[in-house]
């Protein structure tokens, strides 16, 4: 009852300005990358999904992304390593970004928060705490942004 009233009460919020938010999912997993998008997607918000750190900083580089969600555990680059690279480009230095993975032990977390990450969300996951903190971090940042013009 407390999130669905939590989404029924971001819904209800006036629009800020046109403010069309776009979320970066990256998972090598499909089911878990469906999962993610599914979670965006019922908070309203738009996403574009990818299955690899290296695709992500390209396709970062020309389209902006609001939030970024990650997951840890991929070939190649892992969600760490992603996180860092995209902290050092300027647009991306304050992004919010979420991680949702299987790694959820202390030193996975401190980890995530060291490579720059504002949350992390163990797998399996409930697909609302994720559309609520989508919201919630994509406001607290629109918000930010706001004041700070």
């Amino acid at each position: 009852f407390f999130i669905s009233s939590l989404l029924e009460k971001a819904a209800s919020l006036p629009p800020l300005g046109n403010f069309d938010p776009v979320v970066l999912a990256v998972d090598d997993e499909e089911i878990s990358r469906r999962a993610v998008t599914l979670s965006v997607d019922k908070a309203g918000v738009r996403s574009v999904a990818l299955d690899n750190g290296p695709a992500a900083l390209l396709k970062a580089r020309e389209t902006h992304f609001d939030l970024i969600v990650l997951d840890v555990d991929m070939p190649g680059m892992n969600g760490f390593e992603l996180c860092t690279k995209l902290r050092t480009q300027a647009e991306y230095k304050d992004t919010p970004v979420i991680f949702v993975t299987g790694l959820s032990d202390f030193q996975s977390r401190a980890r995530s928060t060291l490579s720059g990450a504002n949350d992390l969300i163990a797998k399996p996951f409930v697909f609302v705490e994720l559309s609520v903190k989508v919201l919630s971090y994509l406001l607290k940042a629109r918000l930010a942004t706001q004041r700070a013009l």
